[in-house]
């Protein structure tokens, strides 16, 4: 179980176990979230890597998403693990 900064994120997309893809701005994943996302979020695609080692990755993976798309500043497209 996952239970650190952005837990409130994963929360939120297993709410959306019927959706294959979905697409989220940065700021509403900054209203899922409560706070404002870093700067490096804005900044730099590894932010957003599959990568169980970071924390904010493990809120989606753990979730059963993964990120297919980023679109720096702008969105995010999410995408079912299982499909």
């Amino acid at each position: 179980m996952y239970e650190g900064k952005y837990f409130k994120l994963l929360e939120y997309l297993k709410h959306k176990q019927d959706e294959i893809r979905l697409t989220i701005t940065f700021s509403e994943i900054e209203e899922i979230l409560n706070f404002e996302l870093p700067s490096s979020a804005k900044k730099y695609n590894a932010w957003w890597a599959n990568d169980k080692t970071h924390s904010q990755a493990k809120s989606w993976l753990v979730a059963g998403w993964h990120t297919s798309e980023i679109r720096l500043g702008e969105s995010i497209i999410f995408t079912r693990i299982d499909n």
